[in-house]
């Protein structure tokens, strides 16, 4: 029976795979018996039932494993984790803070090396959420894919057959939903507008942040900020989105998605499948409405990394089981709502989503240079997270006449931008 110790710590799973590093290498030699016990510190406190089912699918496999101990971390897993790392005890397997994104030159002292990202992006997506100089001390659990949550029935009965592929067929359509449907076209979730920073890449490419600082320019046309204000602006100027974005929560419109009221949110495949099961309509996802080279963008992101201890006593255990958590065998991905990080894992359905969009990742791998003159500027301008400039924007769109011009408003934030950028020259 799996243990739950309550506490806060960080649970994570990396992969160790057979192109680790050398260190790894001579650890397996050392043991190749999987055996014995080990902890698992987890970031997630409603998963009793599964973490139950991969120990005893894990115990099947490996029949030596005497216990898995499972840790989990409570609500506020990153600052908990933080501190634990202070010493030498923080589990064998651990989900790896995004916290240290900021310094992922510290990976190393925490972390075991899995191998360098070169030959690990061969077989794995994603390998760059917790890398530094050339090498990878972690691995997605699942990746989830981020776009517009649609309810299909509705978009039938408004006679659409075809995903947007731009705004202005997306503003199209919505009207359309709007007109021969009676419900809202989007919902846009104005008290959590920042989750659309990880759209950022799929109207910009993966090196947006880049071409933003080196151009000291980020809200033209064709820009992704500008693309995602545009679009929010488009809708709500339009009357296309909630009465009262200020009031209507997130759970009440994913019900109301659910019932068919509302046609679109934008959000990440982990929300379809609970949607599904409280809608007698089909619920999907579909890629946003903007073009890159020619195809639609896969947008994919990780929402928990794992790793294994780098003080670890059980490192040929780690690696087993690291190996068997991201595999879809353990249940974990789908539990997720999302897709192994395995390529040669992914199911034909996947494997036709990658073939027939850009693979474009949420978080991208940047230059540590480039994201902190990136993080600088756009947080002088005030666009660090999203949420006042997208907010600011539904405002103007829905009450023109106590704001600013859209178009003001676009200029006065190019305009901080160029001087933030010559700032930081």
């Amino acid at each position: 029976m799996k243990k739950i110790y309550l506490g806060l710590t960080v649970a994570a799973a990396t992969l160790f795979l057979a192109a680790c590093g050398s260190s790894n290498k001579e650890a397996t030699k050392e043991n190749d018996q999987v055996s014995g016990e080990f902890t698992v510190v987890t970031n997630r406190t409603d998963a009793d039932k599964l973490y139950d089912q991969i120990e005893k699918d894990f115990k099947k496999k490996y029949p030596e494993i005497k216990d898995i101990k499972w840790e989990s971390a409570g609500t506020d897993y990153d600052q908990y984790i933080a501190n634990r790392m202070n010493t030498e005890d923080y589990g064998d397997v651990v989900f790896i803070p995004f916290s240290m994104a900021g310094k992922p030159e510290d990976y190393s002292k925490y972390f075991e090396e899995l191998g360098t990202v070169k030959a690990m992006e061969k077989d794995y997506l994603d390998v760059t959420e917790a890398d530094y100089d050339g090498k990878a001390y972690g691995l997605p659990t699942v990746l989830n894919s981020l776009g517009l949550v649609y309810n299909e029935a509705v978009f039938k009965k408004a006679g659409i057959d075809k995903l947007p592929q731009s705004t202005e067929e997306l503003i199209a359509d919505a009207k359309t939903i709007k007109e021969k449907t009676g419900a809202i076209p989007f919902y846009t979730n104005y008290q959590r507008l920042a989750v659309w920073a990880g759209a950022l890449s799929s109207y910009g490419g993966e090196d947006f942040k880049k071409e933003m600082v080196e151009s000291k320019s980020a809200f033209k046309e064709g820009q992704p900020i500008r693309e995602v204000m545009d679009v929010i602006y488009e809708l709500a100027k339009a009357g296309l989105i909630e009465k009262d974005p200020v009031t209507l929560e997130t759970q009440q419109a994913q019900q109301q998605l659910a019932d068919g009221k509302i046609a679109m949110l934008m959000s990440g495949s982990q929300d379809v499948a609970p949607l599904q099961k409280i809608s007698k309509d089909t619920i999907n996802i579909m890629p946003f409405p903007h073009l890159l080279d020619g195809k639609t963008s896969l947008a994919l992101g990780a929402p928990s990394v794992i790793g294994i201890n780098k003080h670890s006593k059980n490192k040929v255990v780690a690696k087993a089981f690291l190996d068997f958590f991201i595999d879809p065998a353990s249940g974990f991905a789908k539990d997720m709502g999302g897709m192994t990080p395995v390529k040669a894992k992914l199911d034909d359905t996947e494997q036709k989503a990658i073939k027939d969009n850009n693979v474009i990742l949420t978080a991208p791998a940047t230059d540590p240079a480039i994201e902190a003159k990136y993080t600088a500027i756009a947080n002088e301008v005030g666009v660090g997270r999203l949420t006042d400039v997208l907010q600011k924007t539904v405002n103007i769109a829905l009450y023109p006449d106590q704001n600013e011009s859209y178009q003001d408003y676009v200029n006065s934030l190019e305009k901080k931008w160029e001087a933030a950028a010559k700032a930081h020259e």
